[in-house]
């Protein structure tokens, strides 16, 4: 959900790069007329499309600062060895800190079905031997599904039809959980962030979840999401509780036990829940 860069790709022509920085330069008055997250938004995908090696380190820094209780809480559960799924990799960064976290004998499979954020997830977590990039999106069944590209910003692609009808539309793989991992193979923790498709993304994970009762879950929540892609926040709620599973938000104040009055289904509105077995 946030403004998202990653780490990677350096460009093979100087020329291009430094026209690129022009470019920037040149729609900066008018950008800074905007809403302050409107323009951050907007300057980090111009950096995303245009200057790469500026917003790698920039990204990596802001979700360093930004994800500190997430990654606090992953360092805490995680262990040496431990299989995590990495849902909605986008660039690789966060997919390179769990593959520290769970050291050589673990293991990290990081699913991105966009083909420019895969190549640079790809080239981001090269020499990674503990990690396994896939280029597929996450859904309650494995097939092919169409991904509806952002022109706006980088990490808001998503897996079903948008209000805008104005999206770039490219074929993807899908791929359900069940399908992926064999029987009784272990997951230790699954992260997802994939703009409200979490729940078809739980649909397709049952057996592996009942395979593994003391996996944790570390998900986003974000209820207008959720709608848009044809699901509901209540359902998504109670399919985690059927499950077994206690559900705590995740604050930089550490874990609080989530209130379904505070939900508003609002664009703007979501935050980051952790579900583990009770």
């Amino acid at each position: 959900m946030a403004f998202s860069p990653q780490d990677d790709e350096v460009p093979n022509r100087i020329p291009c790069f430094v026209g690129s920085r022009l470019e920037i330069w040149r729609r900066l008055p008018n950008a800074l007329l905007m809403p302050l997250p409107t323009l951050l938004r907007k300057i980090g995908n111009s950096l995303y499309e245009h200057a790469f090696p500026i917003y790698r380190p920039l990204y990596r820094t802001y979700k360093i600062y930004t994800d500190r209780a997430e990654r606090q809480l992953v360092r805490r559960i995680l262990f040496p060895g431990a299989v995590v799924v990495d849902a909605g990799a986008n660039i690789g960064i966060y997919s390179q800190f769990l593959s520290r976290c769970v050291g050589p004998a673990g293991a990290v499979y990081s699913f991105e079905p966009s083909p420019k954020s895969f190549k640079r997830l790809r080239a981001a977590t090269h020499g990674l031997p503990n990690l396994h990039a896939v280029q597929a999106a996450l859904g309650e069944r494995t097939g092919t599904g169409e991904l509806y590209l952002s022109s706006k910003l980088n990490v808001d692609h998503r897996s079903y039809v948008t209000e805008s009808s104005s999206r770039e539309v490219i074929p993807i793989e899908l791929i359900a959980l069940d399908n992926y991992f064999k029987p009784s193979q272990r997951v230790d923790l699954i992260k997802m962030d994939i703009q409200g498709y979490e729940l078809h993304a739980l649909r397709g994970a049952n057996r592996v979840l009942a395979d593994n009762p003391k996996a944790k879950l570390l998900l986003e929540f974000w209820p207008y999401g959720l709608e848009q892609a044809g699901a509901n926040w209540l359902e998504f709620i109670e399919t985690l509780r059927a499950k077994n599973l206690s559900i705590a938000q995740v604050t930089n104040h550490g874990l609080i036990p989530f209130r379904s009055d505070s939900v508003r289904v609002d664009p703007q509105w979501y935050v980051n829940l952790f579900a583990s077995s009770k």
